[in-house]
């Protein structure tokens, strides 16, 4: 098995996209396109002007995951990772945590101090909040009915 990193966006990326976060089950409908349209944007204008920069990931020259993640508006060395997702048949190849170790890697070369992902307070969302909590992420912040009543917004926080 060979595992390769890219950053360019290529048009096929589009539905790839798609299909990677479909097959998690872990988003809603109207949340795909907006992941797609993140990486549509990044590809029309340019990952610096968009600001939304992205790391793919493939085995075997298929890609099967990426992360989406941009600079915070106002404020010094601040990042969100946007989306992090891998393809459901190549879960449990900790594709996620090198994906991850990449974003800190590119973050910090951009002068990056801190990162922020957000996440659901539903139990679906257990194994998103474990995933962080084993990459050293640390839940600064609970909102508590934020997305819908009973689903509270989790925000964990890297420091580089």
């Amino acid at each position: 098995m060979k595992i390769t990193f890219r950053t360019d966006i290529h048009e096929s990326d589009f539905k790839r996209i798609d299909e990677i976060i479909e097959s998690t089950g872990f988003f809603y409908d109207y949340e795909i396109p907006v992941a797609v349209e993140l990486a549509v944007e990044a590809h029309r204008e340019g990952q610096e002007k968009s600001e939304y920069y992205f790391i793919f990931v493939e085995v075997d020259g298929i890609t099967v995951g990426y992360a989406c993640f941009g600079p915070i508006a106002c404020a010094k060395g601040s990042f969100d990772l946007y989306w992090i997702a891998v393809h459901n048949d190549y879960r449990n190849l900790k594709l996620g945590k090198l994906l991850l170790e990449k974003m800190h890697e590119t973050v910090k070369k951009m002068g990056g101090r801190l990162i922020i992902a957000e996440t659901s307070g539903t139990e679906k969302y257990t194994p998103t909040r474990k995933f962080y909590v084993n990459n050293k992420y640390i839940a600064e912040s609970i909102i508590k009915d934020f997305y819908l009543p009973g689903d509270d917004k989790y925000m964990y926080v890297f420091r580089l």
